[in-house]
């Protein structure tokens, strides 16, 4: 295979983080990424941001290809963004208990990331049925961003399952902005998932 120069190659670099300024679609970039992979040199920082860039464009319709990406990266040292797109990956494939692991690896590196504890606590609540272990995640997330109504909705169904309706119906018409639906939905929640005793 032809080796791209240095100056081609960040050329080719350039070339996509324009086109991410620019926001461009994921067809567009995709593309532009899978040329850099092939491109850069293996184990280079160059190959790390392409495989990283290409895992989280690509992981809602190819999450194995995603992990098998973030994998790649994370051979090459610890990045939260890569555990937490495998996370993501692992999610999406059913492999709930690998996902939380790497949700947690991502968490050691950024603690603070809202996203993260989010996603975390919904896995656990929802995939792994542990409201209670959720909950101080979910809190967490909560308070880095209050005015996420998905993060208060999901903070709020692992406060219904655990039986705290008053505090999940206070949170929940605050996100979703209409007490009677906050109520239709906690009705929905508790026909769906059982509220843990004690």
């Amino acid at each position: 295979m032809h080796r791209r120069s240095g100056h081609e190659l960040d050329q080719l670099i350039t070339d996509v983080e324009w086109a991410m300024a620019q926001r461009f679609p994921a067809r567009d970039l995709v593309p532009m990424l899978e040329n850099l992979v092939k491109a850069a040199p293996s184990g280079s920082e160059a190959a790390y941001f392409a495989k990283l860039q290409l895992a989280e464009l690509t992981v809602m319709k190819a999450p194995w290809r995603a992990a098998r990406l973030a994998r790649d990266v994370l051979a090459g040292g610890e990045r939260d963004r890569a555990w937490a797109v495998l996370a993501l990956a692992h999610t999406l494939l059913g492999h709930y208990r690998i996902a939380a692991r790497s949700y947690r690896r991502a968490l050691a590196l950024a603690p603070e990331c809202a996203v993260y504890l989010h996603n975390l606590g919904h896995l656990l609540d929802i995939g792994l049925n542990r409201p209670r272990d959720a909950v101080g995640y979910l809190a967490r997330a909560h308070r880095g961003l209050p005015d996420e109504p998905e993060i208060a909705s999901s903070y709020a169904h692992a406060l219904a399952r655990l039986g705290q309706l008053t505090e999940a119906r206070k949170l929940l018409s605050r996100a979703v902005r209409d007490p009677e639906r906050a109520d239709r939905l906690l009705a929905e929640w508790r026909e769906e998932t059982p509220i843990l005793s004690g």
